[in-house]
């Protein structure tokens, strides 16, 4: 499929965009991969993540000289009312803790309420007997006032999505902390180590684009559905997906993506039925709509909030207004 619109100067001076779906799953990490090209850009491949190591190391050496994205479906950040109790500063200070000695316990998900702490802070490792796992154990430990403490400031309700589940909250199907886990032990932190850039801590878009390397930024594909105009969609489904590709082939050309041959082949019949292929479709979703930010097409929508810039991170493409506090 051939891009039909015409050149425009690019908002952001980013040469690759990837998007990976992240999960603890190896069968759930998918990654689409678009590049820069003359009259927009490619959509080349989507593809499981594959070997961890290898996979930060093929960005390392892109980013040597060019300059790539790589949105994570997966928190990059944590509630501000946890690091007063840790006493962490903000979150680079906590990138040179996390997984060292002094805090090996911080990803050893707590069994029992009685494991909890500001350097151990997941819970619960799994729902034991009925109605024996709480929030309020959480809550107390961690010594907030309510359960909405937990939650970032872009993890609140908004029109079109319900509040999120925050990441210390490990029980229920919509959890996420044990991936995020997983991301920070196996991305994030050793990326930052070898010279990533994390959005927004160290800056906005445009400052963390201005020179080669990688800048790994936290998205949310639920919020980027709206932006490309899928209106229905039930992801699980094949034909639900296979009906939010036809929109989406139709999208592209009129935006200046190409999808290569053999993406096409791929993603037409709704990514198949197996495993992990819904999360191949937020992959696709989700490079969709950096190239839409790269492209100014969509803010990225970053609080001036020192607290969101340094503590808790944000979603790119959120805007501040749609948020409702708990």
């Amino acid at each position: 499929m051939t891009s039909q619109a015409l050149f425009k100067p690019r908002k952001y001076p980013v040469d690759h965009i990837w998007h990976a779906d992240w999960s603890i799953s190896v069968k759930a990490r998918w990654v689409a991969k678009a590049r820069r090209i003359t009259s927009g850009w490619q959509i080349h491949a989507i593809e499981p993540v594959g070997m961890l190591n290898q996979f930060r190391h093929s960005m390392s050496e892109r980013g040597r000289d060019q300059r790539i994205w790589l949105g994570l479906d997966m928190p990059i950040g944590f509630a501000r009312y946890w690091y007063d109790g840790a006493n962490i500063a903000d979150f680079k200070t906590l990138t040179d803790l996390l997984f060292t000695k002094d805090w090996r316990e911080f990803s050893d998900v707590c069994e029992t309420p009685d494991q909890i702490s500001h350097r151990r802070p997941f819970y619960p490792k799994s729902s034991c007997i009925k109605g024996s796992v709480k929030r309020e154990h959480l809550v107390s430990a961690l010594g907030l006032s309510d359960f909405t403490d937990l939650h970032r400031q872009c993890e609140f309700p908004t029109d079109k999505r319900n509040a999120a589940c925050p990441s210390f909250w490990t029980l229920g199907a919509n959890q996420v902390g044990k991936g995020m886990l997983h991301g920070l032990e196996h991305l994030v932190i050793p990326g930052y180590r070898n010279g990533f850039h994390i959005w927004p801590f160290d800056g906005d878009l445009a400052t963390c684009s201005a020179q080669p390397g990688v800048t790994l930024i936290e998205t949310y594909p639920g919020e980027i559905y709206d932006w490309l105009g899928i209106s229905e969609l039930t992801k699980s489904n094949q034909k639900s997906r296979a009906d939010a590709v036809k929109h989406l082939c139709t999208y592209a050309p009129e935006n200046g993506i190409e999808i290569s041959p053999a993406v096409l082949a791929d993603i037409q019949s709704g990514f198949g039925p197996e495993q992990g292929k819904d999360d191949a479709f937020d992959a696709l979703v989700g490079v969709m709509g950096l190239i839409r930010i790269a492209d100014g097409k969509r803010p990225e929508f970053l609080p001036d909030d020192p607290v969101i810039r340094e503590r808790e991170g944000w979603i790119v493409g959120l805007n501040l207004a749609d948020t409702k506090v708990c």
